[in-house]
């Protein structure tokens, strides 16, 4: 029995934490800001930013292919995968899909000139998810057509949405969080965040623990997405605005401003590590069991592996 155990547990793999980044030689960007990243999750990256620049990796995000986003230099802001299309969104409401990642269509999403600033696909609601400027919140079924919705945020910027196989939580300025169990009907729930401003929002895969992040280096979790309480002493990030938060079965990590990228294991206990960005704010980061990508200003793309 001790033999066999033995041999059980030298098949077990080592949680990855991203403490350790590298940053890519030539992300294609120039000096363009990168905005967001996804993946889908079969080794194809997608980076996507300022001035209707997109770019692909499939080695793990060491080297970047530039790609036409259809967006003729208008700013990408948001990126998601799921149900086998790739999402992009941003300025003036534009949106386009894509089943590779090279090929896009401009969509009609509703928005009008509001900004798209997240994208998700609700796997509880079965379908897609879109959140911007203005309070504007539109869904889709097929993410090709798209129907606007009341946010329940009024004319209050949407920065972020996130979709569990229980919740869907959408965070904004002034504090603002709501949840909705079909995509459609959103609820306000009170963030912890008081008025300051929540620019982030993910969960564990087995959506035990909720995580939103935003300014003054503020960090909320709940167990269910509609409690929330802040997290206490302050974390690693001190007064640094943090952009961004992802997951995976292990750990967080999160993003923020001045270059700073902190990685925790349970959503309380942060530690700071060396993102390569120097001073240049990170704007979003994607993490799964075997790689995390960070992408920012000034071009910049780093990756944890």
């Amino acid at each position: 029995m001790l033999i066999a155990s033995h041999a059980v547990f030298a098949t077990l793999t080592a949680p990855f934490v991203a403490a350790g980044w590298q940053l890519v030689v030539d992300s294609t960007f120039g000096t363009s800001n990168v905005n967001s990243v996804t993946s889908d999750s079969e080794g194809k990256f997608l980076a996507v930013g300022s001035s209707g620049k997109a770019a692909i990796s499939v080695d793990n995000s060491f080297t970047w292919t530039p790609v036409d986003s259809a967006f003729d230099g208008s700013n990408i802001y948001a990126a998601a995968y799921g149900d086998g299309i790739f999402i992009i969104g941003g300025s003036t409401g534009k949106l386009a899909t894509s089943t590779d990642g090279e090929t896009w269509t401009l969509r009609n999403s509703g928005f009008g000139a509001s900004p798209i600033l997240g994208i998700v696909r609700s796997p509880s609601a079965s379908l897609w998810i879109a959140v911007g400027g203005s309070g504007k919140l539109a869904t889709s079924v097929d993410g090709l057509s798209w129907v606007l919705r009341t946010s329940s945020f009024g004319t209050t910027f949407i920065n972020d949405v996130y979709a569990s196989a229980n919740v869907a939580i959408a965070v904004g300025y002034d504090g603002k969080l709501a949840t909705s169990t079909n995509g459609t009907t959103w609820t306000q729930r009170s963030s912890s965040f008081v008025a300051s401003n929540i620019y982030g929002v993910t969960a564990k895969p087995n959506a035990t623990e909720y995580v939103a992040v935003g300014d003054s280096g503020k960090i909320g979790i709940s167990s269910n997405g509609t409690s929330w309480t802040q997290v206490f002493p302050n974390t690693s990030f001190g007064g640094s605005t943090i952009n961004a938060v992802s997951s995976n079965d292990d750990s967080y990590v999160a993003v923020g401003s001045a270059g700073k990228i902190g990685t925790a294991s349970n959503s309380i206990a942060w530690t700071q590590r060396n993102s390569g960005f120097g001073l240049d704010t990170i704007n979003d980061v994607y993490q799964d069991n075997n790689i995390a990508i960070a992408v920012g200003n000034n071009g910049k793309i780093a990756y944890s592996a």
